[in-house]
């Protein structure tokens, strides 16, 4: 029987190979500056040489940080667990951990249609996890903490966050010449996100009907 005490482990271990993952993606910038000390090299020539590598870096970093900041937020409606849970969350943990071998892959070598289905392919399944257990666990007795259920939005949002990587891996490996800028497709979450917030809002304010006025008219005098 899934306990509190339980539930704390799964979200720390999950906590703690995130940190990993996001600390492995620097380590070949670590190893690469002692490298290119030992060559001579100027810091410009190492930021020049490595600049690729840099940005993936700082991409991945953005990706894991974003991934992690929608797990967290969806564990905090989370109660319980089940065995189907905890399955899908070492799932997403492999792809977090999986991530950093892409993003030196596409750093060192050539860019090709396999890195990029690697790169943005590892995001997008780890984003389709994410929103399979955001389903799991919604309207789910067991799991769902009952005083801060999963609400619309945040549905909304990990389907449409999904639904953009699945785009823009398309986009990437089917239109070589925009290969990975294909993940900018991903700011269309924003503006997509305050359409659905307005619709909700003209939908809660019909519910609930024009403002009555009786309460502030004056009695007529007799």
């Amino acid at each position: 029987m899934p306990t509190t005490r339980g539930l704390d482990r799964v979200v720390f271990f999950t906590d703690a190979v995130t940190a990993i993952a996001i600390t492995l993606l620097i380590l070949p910038l670590v190893d690469s500056v002692a490298q290119s000390a030992q060559q001579g090299l100027s810091i410009d020539q190492f930021l020049r040489d490595n600049g690729d590598g840099l940005a993936a870096f700082a991409l991945s970093f953005a990706v894991i940080a974003r991934l992690w900041m929608t797990h967290h937020a969806m564990f905090e409606h989370v109660t319980s667990y089940t065995r189907r849970l905890l399955v899908l969350n070492l799932l997403w943990a492999f792809t977090v951990v999986l991530l950093p071998l892409p993003t030196e892959i596409i750093s060192q070598f050539p860019t090709t249609a396999t890195s990029i289905a690697f790169y943005i392919g590892t995001m997008a399944v780890s984003s389709l996890l994410l929103t399979s257990m955001t389903l799991l666990v919604r309207g789910h007795p067991q799991l769902e903490l009952d005083t801060n259920p999963i609400d619309d939005r945040k549905v909304f949002a990990s389907i449409v966050a999904t639904t953009l990587f699945f785009v823009a891996l398309l986009i990437g490996v089917l239109v070589p010449a925009i290969n990975f800028f294909a993940l900018l497709i991903l700011l269309l979450g924003w503006p997509l996100q305050a359409l659905y917030d307005r619709r909700a809002d003209a939908r809660g304010a019909r519910r609930e009907g024009p403002p009555s006025n009786t309460g502030s008219r004056s009695d007529p005098k007799p």
